[in-house]
């Protein structure tokens, strides 16, 4: 789908608006045959710097095996509707588009699994705001570009 399908829909989603302040979310992975992976709580904080667009983010899933994975992203604003980000584990940089109330982000991380082990996965996330506060993504994960899982993500704006 091309985020221009979303030009003109409301709320709007703006990631330096949206990732701002403290928020709280849930998380369930599933295979694409069908099948529960993973769930997660997830806590997040981001503040803006307004004299650069950029949005510092950290965010902190904690899966139902009891293992964690804190992300601390860098994302800026480098046009209207065009973001980059940067990541610790990142393989290049985070690339986002947003349009009317969607955000579509694609990245490629090296990604820490319960068992010690890490994966280079790739990501492709839709963000849709639902309300000021609230926004749900549906998101894949895969490996050397082949989906594998499907992730569905809500966020809510605590602060």
């Amino acid at each position: 789908m091309a985020i221009d399908a979303f030009a003109g829909t409301s709320p709007v989603f703006l990631p330096e608006i949206f990732f701002v302040g403290r928020l709280e979310g849930w998380a369930v992975l599933e295979s694409l045959v069908g099948g529960l992976l993973k769930r997660a709580t997830i806590s997040a904080h981001g503040e803006l710097d307004a004299s650069t667009d950029t949005v510092l983010l950290t965010e902190t899933y904690t899966f139902d095996d009891g293992h964690s994975d804190t992300l601390r992203w860098t994302i800026h604003k480098i046009a209207a509707g065009r973001y980059i980000g940067h990541e610790n584990r990142l393989e290049g940089e985070a690339v986002g588009e947003q349009a009317g109330c969607a955000f579509h982000w694609k990245y490629t991380r090296d990604t820490p699994q319960g068992d010690g082990k890490s994966f280079k996965l790739n990501f492709d996330d839709w963000f849709y705001a639902i309300d000021e506060s609230a926004c749900i993504v549906r998101g894949s994960a895969g490996r050397a570009g082949i989906p594998f899982a499907t992730a569905h993500v809500t966020y809510r704006k605590v602060t």
